[in-house]
């Protein structure tokens, strides 16, 4: 950077680095550096994300729920390929996975008899595993019990209602027969199919009444036997005692609603989720703000605060306020940002995509999804799109018609175009000027590779003409052009009297530069002197009619001064011979 003067931003991963000099001549070098989105697993969850996005707007929102879980889904499948080499990939997917969870739990799936807590124990049984790593090191031991995390063991897996697990463990402690009596009659909620939830009230308050009855007369060979039955009896100094093994306030709260609350619904968990951050208030971060915001069944405060933690990637915001939006957690009132919350996090997500390699395309339909301000915004970010190559930029105006900025990729061709026309390449710089519609540019083309032909006496690269159909219409000098082409095609399968009746409507025509036409009438000699006449067996190309055409037209040309001194050689050339043709003509034609 200390050698250059100057630095342009020429998108969101690329620096130009300048000097510019006393004679306006410009040093610059490019510097590029990979952003966020280039590992693997980010490429994996824009690809799987925009095809569930994509399935959203298709489906006009019907259905949330399972677009939700495709979402988690493909979030946990991005964890579980996380190796050990990513740990940093897949704390940021886990958290992902977790915020996400959590919205998808409180604000949009269907609750039975609105009980949370089955919902919120599978999430803790996800996120921290470490319960059955545990107990499977435990189990290895020939001696389980002496395992210096036993007991601890034993909590955790009751804070994550493993009961069976559990139980496995407490049989072979000297307690065991007491304990193990009171856990297996323990009534579960995913357990209780068939029975009102009134009735499973009534049975859980029976059993843990009798927890309670037998703790005050409670006589066990160990102290962590206490402890186990307290937990049963859902006294909150026992999780506080063991609150380290949970490391969370919200897999605190999950565990000990278990054993005093297991039907809490959504609309009160917030209470239980203040008093558990209280006993955490010494290690919450903003993470634990966004899953209290959740609970709160704050939506706007879980995007705000998303959009504030993960603000290098727009993800989860964009793809969770959509989400919210169409689950009708969200309203679509205009904030100070000039739009909606959720087209404002969709537009920045799309931002981070457009100027990618990879994600260009995805980038333009999440822009075309934001109906306020999507447009001014892709009409701004496109022509940045860096097109390296032709495939690249046909391609981008590809995606220009599909979401119908006809504008856009306009613009973009004639850019295109004008690249072209001054690496010389005439035949490219004509198809993306069709390609624009622009008659000024497609005229001005046509009439440079007519020159080129004056000069040369060729063309090259032409072959596209034979495929433009309607095309040709666009622009008189490109009908000319074509035609002309058209002509030479005849010349080389000996359509000879064809290729005179064309030559002399391009004469008649003046579709034509007015210089061209001496060239049109050079062409004329061929058909008019060569010994291999025509198909006709009066050896005449041209009759009476198209000779006078003909040399009317010289006439006019040397009338309106057109002609360069050095064409006058030609002009007696070209004069003789038409003046032989129709003589030859009369003699030939009936009277």
């Amino acid at each position: 950077m200390d050698n250059y003067s100057g630095a342009s931003w020429i998108n969101e991963n690329k620096l130009m680095l300048y000097n510019s000099s006393p004679e306006n001549e410009i040093d610059f070098r490019v510097e590029s550096w990979e952003t966020n989105l280039d590992s693997l697993i980010n490429k994996y969850i824009v690809f799987e994300g925009h095809s569930v996005f994509s399935e959203i707007q298709i489906s006009n929102g019907n259905d949330v729920q399972s677009h939700s879980h495709a979402y988690r889904s493909l979030l946990r499948a991005a964890i579980q390929e996380l190796g050990p080499d990513n740990e940093d990939d897949k704390k940021l997917v886990a958290l992902y996975e977790l915020v996400w969870s959590f919205c998808e739990v409180l604000f949009i799936e269907h609750l039975p008899g609105g009980c949370v807590l089955p919902y919120l124990m599978e999430l803790m049984q996800w996120h921290f595993p470490q319960p059955v790593e545990t107990l499977n090191d435990v189990l290895s031991f020939e001696e389980p019990m002496e395992h210096p995390k036993f007991w601890d063991c034993i909590v955790s897996l009751l804070f994550q209602g493993q009961i069976n697990e559990a139980l496995a463990l407490l049989k072979i402690t000297p307690d065991g027969g007491e304990l193990c009596s009171f856990l297996e009659k323990m009534p579960l909620l995913n357990n209780f199919s068939g029975h009102s939830l009134s009735e499973f009230k009534i049975s859980w308050s029976m059993w843990q009444e009798n927890c309670k009855q037998n703790l005050e007369s409670a006589n066990f060979v160990l102290d962590q036997s206490v402890d186990i039955l307290e937990i049963l009896c859902g006294t909150l100094d026992a999780f506080i005692k063991y609150k380290d093994l949970a490391q969370t306030w919200y897999h605190l709260m999950t565990s000990y609603l278990l054993y005093t609350m297991p039907t809490v619904t959504v609309v009160t968990l917030h209470h239980q989720a203040k008093e558990m951050m209280g006993i955490y208030k010494d290690y919450l971060n903003p993470l634990d703000e966004i899953l209290f915001s959740a609970m709160e069944f704050d939506a706007h405060s879980v995007l705000t605060q998303c959009i504030t933690q993960f603000k290098n990637n727009w993800w989860l915001s964009a793809h969770l306020a959509d989400i919210l939006y169409h689950a009708k957690q969200l309203d679509d009132t205009e904030l100070q940002y000039g739009c909606s919350l959720r087209e404002y996090t969709l537009l920045h997500y799309a931002s981070e995509l457009i100027f990618h390699e990879d994600f260009w395309s995805i980038g333009m339909d999440y822009f075309m999804e934001c109906k306020k301000l999507g447009k001014s915004y892709i009409e701004t970010a496109v022509p940045r799109i860096p097109l390296e190559n032709q495939n690249k930029a046909l391609r981008v105006w590809s995606a220009c018609e599909k979401h119908g900025l006809v504008s856009v990729g306009s613009n973009m061709c004639r850019v295109m175009s004008s690249a072209a026309n001054q690496a010389d390449q005439l035949g490219l710089a004509l198809i993306w000027s069709l390609q624009a519609k622009d008659l000024v540019s497609v005229t001005k083309i046509s009439e440079t590779i007519l020159d080129n032909y004056i000069e040369t006496g060729g063309f090259s690269n032409l072959d596209f003409l034979d495929q433009l159909g309607n095309n040709k219409l666009l622009s008189n000098r490109l009908m000319f052009l074509g035609k002309y082409r058209e002509f030479h095609n005849m010349i080389k399968t000996h359509q000879r009297n064809k290729a005179a009746d064309l030559l002399v409507s391009l004469v008649e025509s003046n579709l034509g530069p007015p210089r061209f036409q001496i060239t049109l009438l050079l062409d004329s000699l061929p058909l008019i002197n060569d010994a291999d006449k025509s198909e006709d067996d009066n050896g005449v190309v041209m009759d009476s009619r198209q000779s006078h055409v003909l040399l009317k037209a010289l006439e006019d040309m040397q009338i309106k001064k057109l002609l360069k001194e050095s064409d006058m050689q030609k002009v007696e050339t070209i004069r003789l011979a038409l003046v032989t043709n129709l003589a030859s003509s009369f003699l030939n034609e009936p009277w």
